[in-house]
């Protein structure tokens, strides 16, 4: 110990920080007059605040206070419009009371522990200056004497109560993480006791203290473990809740043993109720999906017989006739048009005028005209043909009254749909055609 006082000392006298606190800092670094004192007075406020978490204030209170102290002044000259040397001059002091307080920060956390601030910020960030506010108080304390007496060059404080004070600021995060944690367990396993748990409810009390116990060991192997912790207490807790629970019983006039099975005997019923709840979901899921495939299969029939209907009247060679995607389609093999022309002819007005003798059959709700050509020619002019055949059909329906003009519309395909080969006669003349295709009702 007499060699790390020797060493720290040695530390002082090269680094040249003075005992004692002046007037004036030493060694201030003077600030150009040109600079801006809001831009400046901002910075040393970052620097005080970025000193402050390291705890300087703390381990080096004095300089720091005066270098808090020559900030203010810099503020109150600068309210009052002095002059920009004025308050340029005092933010200068504050730089130069900080620099003197982080030297001295360094000299007490190497003269009480390089683990100081660790230890004091772990039991602050623990709730140990709620939980605890005596203990924590006077461990202050003890530490502000030493940093005190660090300032003023006396080490002597610090290596006799340095380690010490590290090892009640760790003991105090240990406190008050188990206090945060495990209060309620400790109260309801003191209340329990109170009431004669450990005789009455032998059982149940041991349960609750063997989870206390094992959260408390945890806490004392790592108070930052959290996750564990948390889990380990939420235990023990619920553990001295069931103890709580079972003591009232007890005291009322039932033994413990008989308290307990009547709990067991009660999960047991509430296992079989979940059981049971399960698999009348389950079922009812399965009753669900069956009702659903049902009325699809009902949907696919009806459809299918309506297809039917339209096949009966239209003759292979006229339309083919068959159910996509749950509608009906009809491909009017039947209707074909000369090559680049629209225009219906006496053939396709006969074929259509079958189409729609047949069509209330199937009770149609919306019926979309698709019109397609063959590859030859360019593109967007056979998007335009399409589109014009498709609309020749649709005006030849709405004209002969039987569907309403709101439930058809025709779009062009284009040559983007062929269903044969373009590189035929046969082929090109197929996919000049018209398909209909009906959603019913």
């Amino acid at each position: 110990m007499v060699f790390r006082t020797q060493k720290i000392i040695a530390s002082l006298a090269l680094a040249g920080v003075v005992a004692g606190c002046a007037s004036t800092p030493p060694n201030v670094q003077s600030i150009s007059s040109t600079a801006n004192p809001t831009t400046e007075i901002e910075k040393t406020e970052m620097m005080l605040n970025d000193a402050r978490s390291k705890q300087v204030d703390v381990l080096s209170p004095e300089n720091f206070t005066d270098a808090s102290k020559a900030l203010q002044k810099a503020k109150e000259k600068k309210e009052k419009n002095k002059s920009n040397e004025d308050i340029l001059e005092q933010v200068s002091y504050s730089r130069a009371w900080l620099e003197q307080a982080n030297a001295k920060a360094e000299i007490a956390k190497m003269s009480v522990g390089s683990d100081i601030t660790d230890a004091r910020e772990g039991a602050m960030k623990a709730g140990a200056p709620k939980f605890f506010p005596k203990e924590w108080d006077k461990n202050g304390k003890e530490l502000e004497k030493i940093t005190h007496a660090a300032e003023k060059g006396n080490l002597k404080p610090s290596d006799k109560r340095g380690e010490d004070i590290v090892k009640r600021y760790r003991e105090l995060e240990r406190m008050s993480v188990s206090q945060a944690y495990l209060g309620t367990a400790k109260d309801n396993l003191d209340v329990a006791k109170k009431d004669g748990a450990d005789k009455n409810a032998p059982k149940s009390y041991s349960m609750a203290l063997m989870k206390y116990e094992n959260a408390e060991k945890m806490i004392m192997a790592d108070p930052r473990n959290t996750n564990a912790i948390a889990r380990a207490s939420q235990d023990a807790t619920r553990e001295s809740q069931h103890l709580m629970d079972v003591t009232r019983k007890v005291n009322a006039g039932n033994s413990e043993d008989l308290v307990l099975m009547a709990e067991r005997q009660q999960r047991q019923i509430s296992n079989l109720r979940s059981e049971y709840s399960s698999t009348e979901q389950e079922l009812q899921q399965v009753q669900t999906e069956a009702e659903r495939r049902r009325m699809e299969l009902e949907k696919q029939q009806a459809l299918l017989n309506r297809a039917q209907v339209l096949r009966s009247q239209l003759k292979p060679n006229e339309a083919e006739v068959f159910t996509e995607n749950g509608k009906l389609m009809v491909r009017l093999k039947g209707l074909q048009f000369p090559s680049a022309q629209s225009t219906l002819g006496p053939k396709n007005q006969a074929l259509l005028n079958k189409v729609e003798s047949a069509l209330p059959g199937v009770t149609p709700s919306k019926i979309i005209i698709e019109g397609h050509t063959d590859s030859t020619g360019n593109p967007a002019a056979n998007q335009l043909l399409s589109e014009k055949r498709a609309q020749a059909v649709e005006n030849y329906l709405v004209s002969r009254g039987t569907i309403s003009v709101d439930k058809v519309e025709a779009i062009g395909r284009g040559d983007a749909e062929p269903v044969s080969d373009n590189s035929t006669q046969h082929g090109r003349a197929q996919n000049r055609r018209i398909d209909l295709v009906i959603e019913t009702e």
